[in-house]
């Protein structure tokens, strides 16, 4: 038994070897459209993204109906801006995010009727195809125990029209276990989607106390008491998508461009877990309590910075209140989370909540360091499973012999190295390597056995 496992185990190496495909990770990118509408600096449209700090970009929201259709409402002059930004960045991957805080009957409607999930596949390829998107985003907040079935059947649907066209499919979801383990079948919906985008944020419950709502890690035994506490931040959500069968490089872990702020009890004490009042009062440009927008934050005066090292989460205090908020060290933690589970990429919402002007410092702050470390450990690594849509592969030209040159986007194998490939991505060029003793194939986009592979 001992050798046959042993045999196992080898082949199914090797199978996964065979099968990888190496692509540097995503950074999903939420746009949210009513930011067109804000006021002063905080207004936000289509012309002032970067595309180049995003590999998937998301309009958040469409509606959708109890008919099967999509709500019209939507800005058609702003939607042309936002894919317009393609010609920007060609390996831009724009999507159209549907749902929200406010979709959810819908959903739970057209899901749970055969004639309607087919109606609106149809009507979401017709609107892909008007408007120019690559795919679409489902964010259904939230389905329940009995919708479970239904939203997988919702989200087959969705892919087999899709598929002729290539479109990505991907879902937003909660993280944490206890929002997520009644209602959502993992393994089913990771074999059906191209990502799944961890919404680990908003997870500081109710508990009349401060608390981190994006945390890397649990608090001290003080902090987090109970079990559900404990399971409140990213790598328990992580770990438990994981283990519930989904793949960990369909998983992008999600990053806040804003922080959750609490009026103190006490202003003289602000440490995590001291008694608060309620949330903060609303902010000029996010007005909603308890929210404050990384560009609010930071342009605020008075404020004490402190950096809780156990959770890997900033903190802002001052003027009677204490905000929770992600900061260019607890993402770079982040990349290192992201990178040691092997996960997709990371997601933001949103990037009209970052430094958008550079008020206080480098503009987009918050969304360059998510770019700046979350391929930084990818050299060599592999995932298991290929990616729909992927980039095709054209040949490159060199500039000397055994000299590699992008002179566009895709991958690459390298002219001297079978072993050896590139992937090209709007101007950069990421190393990476086959296992040992496979060679890079351009025509699959992975690595092969020598004697499948043309080198």
């Amino acid at each position: 038994m001992v050798h046959s496992a042993t045999l196992w185990s080898i082949l199914l190496v090797a199978t996964c070897s065979l099968l990888a495909v190496v692509e540097s990770r995503e950074v999903v990118c939420y746009y949210g459209s009513w930011a067109a509408g804000r006021t002063g600096y905080a207004t936000f449209t289509p012309d002032d993204i970067n595309p180049s700090l995003c590999t998937q970009l998301n309009y958040a929201f469409l509606d959708i109906e109890s008919n099967g259709t999509l709500k019209n409402g939507f800005n058609t002059n702003t939607i042309a801006k936002f894919n317009d930004l393609k010609k920007k960045n060609p390996a831009l991957k724009t999507l159209a995010a549907v749902g929200g805080w406010n979709a959810g009957k819908s959903f739970k409607t057209v899901a749970a009727n055969a004639q309607l999930r087919t109606t609106f596949a149809k009507n979401a390829v017709a609107f892909l195809q008007k408007y120019r998107f690559d795919g679409m985003d489902i964010d259904w907040e939230y389905p329940a125990q009995a919708d479970m079935a239904n939203f997988v059947l919702f989200l087959k649907e969705l892919a087999n029209a899709f598929a002729p066209y290539k479109y990505l499919l991907t879902v937003a979801v909660p993280g944490p276990e206890t929002a997520t383990s009644v209602a959502y079948d993992a393994r089913a919906i990771s074999s059906i989607v191209s990502f799944i985008n961890l919404m680990t944020y908003d997870m500081q419950g109710d508990f009349g106390v401060a608390r981190h709502h994006a945390a890397l890690y649990p608090g001290s035994a003080a902090v987090d008491d109970t079990y559900f506490k404990r399971q409140l931040n990213a790598e328990a959500c992580v770990k438990f998508w994981i283990n519930k069968g989904a793949q960990a490089s369909k998983l992008t872990l999600g990053v806040p461009f804003y922080g959750r702020s609490y009026k103190l009890a006490n202003p003289k004490m602000d440490g995590v877990g001291v008694p608060v009042t309620g949330p903060a009062a609303a902010r000029p440009y996010t007005a909603e309590a308890g929210t404050m927008a990384y560009h609010e934050m930071c342009t605020s005066v008075g404020y004490k910075r402190q950096y809780d090292s156990v959770q890997g989460a900033a903190i802002v205090s001052g003027n009677g209140e204490w905000v929770s908020y992600d900061s260019v060290q607890s993402i770079t933690q982040k990349c290192n989370l992201i990178s040691q589970y092997g996960l997709g990429g990371g997601m933001v919402w949103a990037i009209d909540l970052d430094d958008i002007t550079g008020a206080c410092g480098p503009k987009f702050v918050l969304l360059t360091a998510l770019n700046n470390c979350v391929n930084v450990n990818t050299s060599g690594a592999t995932t298991t499973t290929a990616k729909p849509g992927a980039a095709t592969t054209v040949k490159a030209v060199t500039s000397a012999p055994g000299t590699f040159v992008c002179t566009r986007d895709g991958y690459f194998r390298d002219p001297s190295n079978c072993g050896k490939y590139y992937r090209c991505l709007s101007g950069y060029k990421y190393e990476f390597n086959c296992p040992s003793g496979l060679y890079f194939s351009e025509a699959n986009t992975a690595c092969d056995y020598p004697a499948n592979v043309k080198c």
